[in-house]
């Protein structure tokens, strides 16, 4: 059995492992905060030296050492980091659903973990809580993020008896000023939040605990590693037949946790600048799935976050403008940006798939938010804040009165380039931007280098991500690793091709031209099996030879010529939002059952989305709507009547 075969066995321990996947770990802050508890081990001053205590006599010593060291912490500090992940939950997500008792709530969840601790301690207050033993938190941090789901803990009605529980001691103790009677509506808010969502808060609970040389987090390594170890300690047979302790250590470092986050130091510099008293916003609910989807496999792009970090240091408010071509990562950036922030930022996401695109939306969006978290106009959006910039910038003032020395208001807003500002009046700023923005108040923003109605701000920068070749090809590389590294069937695409993975890896990020989109759809397409007949030598140069490519794999070339399936692609390049089949079948003159299986043909390309029970489509990505476009108004197919469909269908305002 290989070591990467060995690693893949048993992945979920393995990655659940910090010091397993990611080495640096060792001999960082959490090495040094464990060793301050007086809890580590020689042996896990490093990768190698961990593995030299796996073998031989020292693995059973090594191993029982883990397991007593983290049944002594487990028993509350992990309790603990349970009851900050309930709290959690209560804070970010319910209590801002009911302002009239915020304030109440936000208290009692300043309280809910020493309630927990409560519970951990004396077991016999709820022998509901037995099915959330300590022993079960682990098993869950140790899977997948993509698979927390799984783990759902408890059911939704035995969640409501422990949040009810919860409720009762905050009443008993007047943290609570009325009877558990009066909180069955957030009792029955915070019990779905949890039934779904318990599993990914406590992951991130004890991941900043890690960043923070926590004591749980400690707690929750040892009892991985005894797992860890134990499993490994059933499979020892196969130890003799690995090659070198370096080939175990390579394949276990392939898989990234997530554990110990690279940005902690800018994260924390970043928040250093957020007002305390701001209320916290939950990521609103439009942008939280493409946040998810764009960071999935977020890596580096450090020196971006450092140029927006002195930029907000040097600068007393201002525009900051990121700037890449299509695919570079511009929107993965500010998702992250979002993240780092933890909920002390504004945020927007124009997102055309979603007909997410319209000043309206925006200045909805945006004034809401500053609403809600600096607690203005009584908690009400005016009439008129829609209509043009006005509105926003009284909120924006009254917002950054607000602030304290050195705090600043922050608002991200992605994909400038994807607005329709059509209906905006003449000469206004895109969004209706303010030309002046109060002090303290700045825009992190991304466009594609074109020409756009900006406000004219003597604090505007503009970044140009295209003028770092040399740190998006290192970041471009650690992104293609990684994907490889999971991936048996891009290795085995690799291998099948006698090439090494340093061929792969280095030609693939050449030919990509350090653009994380094409690495993406080719990673995914050599996955699927759509490049068994290809080469490396073969494979496409740059994004737009690999949408030319797919277009060709796709059939669009083929004698006959396909003339419904460019008009179906036509419509989808051509509207701003997703469109029904329906409708579909109405602009090109199709049949339902005729665009099945050409839908079907490009679903890797299309978001789809349900709307009332309804499925509807819409291309995946701006530059391959731009591009489909392109291509089959060159076709030779007359789409004039298509043209005059849609803008009949538009001037009627009939659904999509």
């Amino acid at each position: 059995m290989s070591p990467s075969e060995l690693v893949r066995l048993h992945r979920g321990l393995l990655a659940g492992t910090a010091l397993l996947g990611l080495a640096s770990i060792a001999t960082g802050g959490l090495a040094g905060s464990a060793a301050a508890a007086g809890l580590v081990a020689p042996a896990l001053t490093g990768v190698s030296d961990f593995f030299m205590a796996m073998t031989g006599h020292g693995l059973g010593i090594f191993l029982k050492r883990c397991r007593d060291h983290g049944r002594v912490l487990r028993n509350e500090d992990i309790a603990r980091a349970a009851g900050r992940t309930v709290a959690q939950a209560l804070t970010e997500r319910v209590s801002p659903q009911y302002p009239a008792i915020r304030k109440h709530l936000d208290r009692f969840g300043t309280k809910i973990e020493g309630y927990w601790v409560q519970w951990a301690e004396e077991q016999t207050a709820l022998n509901l809580f037995e099915t959330v033993q300590e022993e079960r938190l682990y098993e869950i941090f140790s899977q997948e993020p993509e698979r927390f789901g799984e783990y759902p803990v408890l059911a939704e009605p035995e969640w409501r008896e422990v949040i009810t529980w919860l409720f009762q001691k905050g009443c008993e103790k007047k943290v609570l000023p009325d009877t558990v009677e009066s909180y069955q509506d957030a009792i029955a808010a915070l019990t779905a939040e949890l039934a779904t969502n318990f599993s990914k808060y406590l992951r991130q609970v004890l991941k900043d605990d890690a960043n923070n040389g926590g004591r749980a987090f400690v707690g929750m390594l040892f009892d991985l590693h005894g797992a860890t170890l134990a499993k490994i300690d059933e499979i020892q047979e196969y130890l003799p037949q690995l090659a070198t302790r370096e080939d175990v250590c390579r394949a276990l470092q392939q898989l990234e946790t997530g554990v110990r986050d690279e940005l902690v130091q800018i994260r924390e510099l970043l928040q250093q600048y957020l007002e305390p008293n701001q209320a916290r916003l939950p990521i609103p609910q439009d942008c939280e799935a493409i946040i998810e989807e764009k960071t999935q496999d977020f890596v580096g792009r450090r020196f971006v976050f450092e140029a927006i970090q002195d930029f907000l240091r040097d600068s007393p408010k201002g525009y900051f403008f990121i700037e890449a071509d299509p695919g570079v990562g511009k929107s993965a950036i500010m998702a992250r940006l979002v993240q780092l922030f933890k909920g002390g930022c504004l945020t927007h996401f124009n997102i055309q798939s979603q007909g997410i695109v319209t000043p309206e939306k925006f200045l909805r969006n945006i004034c809401t938010q500053l609403i809600q978290s600096f607690q203005l106009n009584d908690g009400r959006l005016p009439e008129q804040a829609t209509e043009d910039g006005n509105v926003l910038g009284h909120l924006l003032a009254e917002a950054a009165k607000t602030l304290g020395p050195g705090k600043k208001l922050v608002v991200v807003v992605d994909a400038l380039d994807e607005v329709d500002s059509s209906g905006q009046t003449k000469g206004s700023n895109l969004l209706y931007l303010p030309d002046a923005l109060p002090n303290q108040v700045y825009f992190i923003m991304s466009k594609r280098p074109q020409s756009l109605r900006l406000p004219s701000s003597d604090y505007l920068v503009s970044f140009d991500l295209m003028q770092y070749p040399a740190e998006s090809a290192k970041d471009a590389r650690r992104y293609a690793e990684k994907r490889y590294g999971r991936s048996p069937q891009i290795q085995g695409w690799v291998t099948a091709r006698q090439l090494t993975s340093e061929q792969f890896l280095t030609n693939l990020v050449a030919r990509s031209e350090n653009n994380f989109m094409y690495l993406r759809y080719v990673l995914n397409d050599i996955e699927k099996g759509l490049y068994e007949s290809e080469s490396l030598e073969s494979l496409p140069l740059g994004l737009r030879s690999y949408y030319q490519k797919h277009w060709d794999l796709m059939g669009m070339l083929a004698d006959p010529f396909p003339v419904d399936k460019v008009r179906t692609i036509y419509v989808l390049a051509l509207v701003r939002e997703a469109v029904s089949r329906r409708l579909l079948a109405e602009l090109t003159e199709l049949a339902e059952y005729q665009l099945r299986p050409i839908l079907r043909e490009w679903e890797q390309f299309l978001r789809l989305q349900s709307v009332a029970g309804d499925t509807r489509y819409t291309i995946y990505h701006a530059s391959f709507s731009d591009f489909l476009r392109e291509e089959a108004e060159e076709s030779g197919v007359n789409l004039e009547d298509i043209k005059r469909r849609i803008a009949d269908n538009f001037s009627k305002g009939a659904p999509l």
